[in-house]
């Protein structure tokens, strides 16, 4: 009885054994093929990744985040548009592996540039996360100080050689938000056309979406309404200070033309969304504050020409972007124009 149990126990042993040995060399061989096939879903073969964590490039900017006004009425009121006075920028980016960091300083302006343009008091920081198919991007920009451009048609006797453009110097606004990308195409790479992190081998484009949360703020304690317009903008003519918060879904396309090394790449989105309004205005020698929603309307459209070498790269890149915020008979449009030169190299 003894013994005829030890037979069982010892079989049962042997048994559990064999079958271990067999499942072992078969997990053995399954983990490089999963593996692999990681690998493989990773990199598209339109795709070529550096194996360089760290990325610089110094770059040369004239940016610019314009206050353009029109009338929503027809055949009312004109457009005047608000730039801030800017000589230019210089500054760097940085990657570090997938996080890209961009920031930059203004150059000091000329007593003769004061004297034309005005003073502009900027800031302008720009993080994104850029993946293959999902990108993060944090921003912030703060402008106070801006000139009156287009002063000829609202200032038919405006003295410019003594006085330059008219200016409104604490004139403020200030944008922040968070947006998130996708892009729907594996073997098209943003982070090849903008950031040159990557290098892109063929030709190739992709639909692409985005939804942001996005933050304005405008504030003056001067007139910021050509008096010629004043009757038109009864309300922009009484503002303070407001606070914009807005949703939006935006929708469009990029292409990355590859010629060798050399690029191409224009991308543009449209879109629109929500947007919650509180604002406060001059009112009988005192405030009144206003809360209110609207539909704002959003641009965004970018294009770049550059080399992407094995270490080496340069690009230079225009960007054109625009957020509107309605104010009753107001449109204000927030336009960031800008023009950027840059030259880096991995490590």
């Amino acid at each position: 009885m003894y013994f005829s149990r030890s037979v069982v126990i010892i079989l049962l042993m042997v048994l559990s054994l064999a079958a271990h040995a067999q499942k072992a060399p078969k997990t053995r061989e399954a983990k490089p093929k999963k593996e692999r096939k990681k690998k493989e879903k990773k990199i598209p073969e339109n795709i070529e990744a550096f194996n360089k964590s760290f990325l610089f490039k110094p770059k040369f900017a004239l940016p610019g985040v314009w206050f353009n006004v029109s009338s929503r009425l027809t055949g009312k009121g004109g457009n005047f548009t608000w730039k801030p006075a800017m000589p230019g920028i210089v500054g760097a980016a940085i990657k570090i592996k997938k996080v890209y960091i961009s920031g930059a300083i203004l150059l000091p302006p000329s007593d003769s540039f004061k004297k034309k343009y005005g003073t502009t008091k900027s800031r302008d920081i720009y993080i994104n996360i850029q993946g293959r198919v999902v990108s993060w991007g944090l921003y912030y920009r703060d402008y106070k100080g801006f000139y009156l451009a287009d002063y000829k048609s609202n200032y038919t006797n405006w003295n410019f050689d003594s006085l330059g453009y008219p200016k409104s110097n604490n004139l403020r606004v200030i944008e922040g938000g968070v947006n998130l990308g996708f892009n729907f195409n594996k073997n098209f790479s943003m982070a090849a056309a903008f950031a040159q992190s990557e290098r892109q081998k063929k030709s190739a484009g992709s639909f692409l979406m985005s939804i942001s949360e996005r933050y304005q703020h405008i504030e003056t304690d001067s007139n910021i309404v050509p008096g010629s317009q004043a009757d038109f903008y009864p309300n922009l003519n009484r503002l303070k200070q407001g606070n914009f918060f807005s949703t939006i879904l935006a929708f469009g396309a990029g292409y990355q033309i590859v010629m060798g090394k050399f690029h191409l790449t224009p991308v543009a989105l449209i879109g629109s969304g929500i947007q919650v309004q509180s604002y406060t205005q001059h009112y009988n020698q005192g405030y009144r504050s206003r809360l209110w929603f609207n539909v704002p309307t959003y641009a965004n459209a970018r294009g770049q020409l550059g080399y992407n070498g094995d270490n080496f790269f340069a690009n230079l890149i225009y960007q054109f972007e625009f957020n509107s915020i309605p104010i009753r008979e107001s449109r204000i449009r927030l336009i960031r124009n800008s023009v950027e030169l840059g030259v880096g190299i991995r490590f």
